[in-house]
């Protein structure tokens, strides 16, 4: 009974987090169009590049939020990466957004973060 009010719990924060980073993140997804495609391609360039300071901007504007979610910087890493392939596309040497991508965050990462 415990663990599954626990889970129950941590859902919710997770998706409350969700919630409260998915606007931010549109604008780094946008950042994302200006980068070589091969950047998208290498997980080490790509978490240095579009990662590293979303997790940043999103930390400080998540008042919190994200800091009660266990192991958040991890989640939020592979999250990302989900929402990498969901939403970044890499076609003729030119990388672009899904269409309707900003209404695709949220479910994406909700996704990833509770893998």
């Amino acid at each position: 009974m415990l663990g599954k009010l626990k889970s129950l719990a941590g859902n919710g924060l997770v998706q409350k987090a969700v919630d409260t980073m998915a606007p931010s993140l549109s604008e780094h997804l946008e950042k994302v169009k200006s980068l070589d495609p091969a950047i998208i391609h290498d997980d080490e360039q790509f978490t240095s590049k579009v990662i590293n300071p979303a997790y940043l901007a999103v930390s400080a504007s998540t008042s919190g939020v994200a800091s009660l979610v266990p192991k958040f910087k991890e989640k939020f890493h592979a999250a990302f990466l989900h929402l990498r392939d969901e939403i970044i596309h890499v076609e003729d040497g030119k990388v672009s957004l899904a269409e309707g991508y900003q209404s695709k965050i949220g479910p994406a990462l909700l996704e990833g973060l509770k893998k």
